[in-house]
């Protein structure tokens, strides 16, 4: 954590309310004597000007700064001290580091509001009165445990739903999947709404949550009939009861699943004719399945020359659970997917052949599904003493 102090002029500052060793703070502040530098991370998603609410403050900075503090509900800062003293106050924040697991210090809510009055004041040209006419409520809380900062977060950001895997991340939930992400995929990654360097971002952290559950033969053991269908059907559950715990052992094969998700759309390419060496075109991409013809890429950036509904890939990245002892490939991932992986891409579509080439949605919440394309590798796997059955 890095130390940083603020001290700014106040027009008006009380404490409010005190309990159990913490404090809230209620201070009015004129705009030009807004501090500068509060950090975003405790706050549950990140700020962004092109949302509707900012669009309106702005809008009300124009044509009504002096309204702005009776329309708006103010920002709510953390931070580690206060001290008063006349019209001055100084603020000290521990704000996080790259490195640090908590939030730190900052902007807990509000951070639209602190965002647009910033831009506001770099802009004068066409804010002119923004500066002096313009006022903002700001609350202070001293003495939050930083455990608690995300709980609070969540209860006050209540005007956008923010998602659960966003105040996951201010828990520090995710720290372990940073970790082993690889750095080229990150900026598909987004931990918190509109994360800067992946606004744009297709995936976040359920993405990493169900991948890893796919691989996870502790949580769904295959021995004992059980598939990870929930990576499919049940995201929400996943990220709801994920726990670091469960997920320490493959945490660090994250980039090999990314890679076993390549080695599956790739097998799907070749049997459709859509790359070199394809002879067989299956027929599976249709509308009619979830599939088409456009290209997508993947979450490790691989662009695929077709687009596969998830019930024709992650069945197949399931059924090499079997393969990791430990946290590790008992056989080298690649050998394993070379001898195996065409015949379990088979075996996935002849299940959809035998359901009668049902939808996706259906083909994909049903076990038999899973089973039968994990039949291979679980019978080799067993013949290789990886897993027992009864």
């Amino acid at each position: 954590m890095n130390k940083q102090k603020y001290t700014f002029a106040c027009e008006k500052v009380c404490r409010s309310h005190r309990a159990e060793g913490r404090e809230i703070w209620t201070l009015t502040v004129r705009a030009k004597n807004l501090p500068r530098g509060f950090k975003f991370g405790p706050n549950a998603r990140y700020a962004t000007l092109d949302k509707k609410p900012a669009k309106e403050m702005l809008e009300t900075l124009e044509s009504d700064p002096g309204s702005f503090i009776f329309k708006n509900n103010g920002i709510m800062v953390v931070a580690e001290s206060i001290k008063a003293s006349g019209d001055t106050v100084e603020l000290v924040c521990h704000e996080a580091e790259t490195e640090d697991e908590m939030p730190g210090h900052g902007v807990l809510n509000g951070g639209h509001t602190y965002k647009s009055l910033l831009y506001a004041m770099e802009h004068e040209e066409k804010f002119q009165d923004v500066g002096d006419s313009a006022y903002v409520a700001l609350t202070v809380g001293i003495g939050i445990p930083d455990e608690e900062i995300w709980k609070i977060s969540r209860a006050r950001n209540t005007s956008e739903k923010v998602p659960l895997h966003a105040l996951r991340e201010l828990a520090g939930d995710w720290q372990i999947l940073k970790k082993y992400l690889p750095e080229q995929t990150r900026v598909r990654v987004a931990f918190k709404p509109n994360e800067p360097g992946a606004e744009d971002a297709d995936y976040d952290a359920t993405d990493l949550v169900r991948r890893l559950a796919l691989i996870n033969n502790k949580m769904f053991p295959a021995e004992a009939g059980s598939h990870p269908v929930a990576a499919y059907t049940s995201i929400g559950s996943l990220v709801k009861k994920y726990s670091q715990q469960q997920f320490i052992e493959v945490a660090p094969l994250l980039p090999d699943v990314l890679r076993l998700e390549e080695l599956v759309v790739q097998q799907w390419e070749i049997f459709n004719g859509q790359k070199r060496g394809g002879s067989e075109k299956l027929g599976v991409i249709s509308k009619a399945s979830g599939c088409s013809n456009e290209k997508s890429t993947l979450l490790s950036g691989y662009t695929a020359s077709l687009t596969l509904a998830d019930p024709f890939i992650l069945p197949v990245i399931a059924a090499f659970r079997v393969f990791i002892k430990n946290g590790k490939w008992a056989t080298p991932m690649e050998e394993v997917w070379e001898k195996y992986g065409p015949k379990t891409v088979s075996a996935l579509w002849d299940a959809y052949k035998e359901g009668g080439r049902s939808s996706a949605a259906y083909f994909g919440r049903s076990k038999a599904s899973w089973a039968a394309t994990c039949d291979l590798t679980k019978s080799v796997a067993i013949q290789m003493g990886l897993i027992h059955v009864g």
